[in-house]
């Protein structure tokens, strides 16, 4: 994970822990696919690599969510990429539609940032949070 996606979750872990939510970070290089049934929502965050790649790190989690059904779990997914890319942020696309395709409920808009966020990105996240938090009542 790159330095500003991990601060982006960080800042999404604070928000959400301040509003109640009991938060657990995993990078995804560390994370197993097969483990999410567990939670009740997943929140994924990542970068886009190269000409709009998942991330080398999060293949083999990318992969495995091709044999996980997480049918009742709810998710959100953000990344950061850059628009000078020609596929900006294609890796949120990417984990989107797996998470959708493994029958997760997908329960806020995905965001895309480009490079670092500014303060409307972070409202963006913010609501991202919420509706998380609101999915969960």
């Amino acid at each position: 994970m790159t330095g500003r996606n991990k601060k982006l979750a960080k800042y999404l872990a604070d928000y959400l822990e301040k509003n109640g939510a009991e938060v657990t970070l995993q990078e995804m290089i560390d994370a197993d696919a097969f483990e999410l049934v567990n939670y009740d929502a997943l929140i994924v965050d990542t970068y886009t690599y190269h000409d709009g790649e998942v991330p080398d790190e999060a293949q083999d989690f990318f992969d495995d969510l091709k044999d996980v059904d997480l049918e009742g779990t709810k998710f959100a997914v953000l990344g950061s990429s850059s628009k000078d890319h020609l596929h900006f942020g294609r890796a949120v696309d990417y984990f989107t539609m797996e998470l959708n395709s493994s029958n997760g409920e997908q329960v806020a808009d995905s965001v895309k940032i480009d490079k670092d966020p500014d303060a409307d990105d972070l409202k963006r996240v913010d609501m991202l949070g919420d509706n998380v938090l609101k999915s969960l009542k």
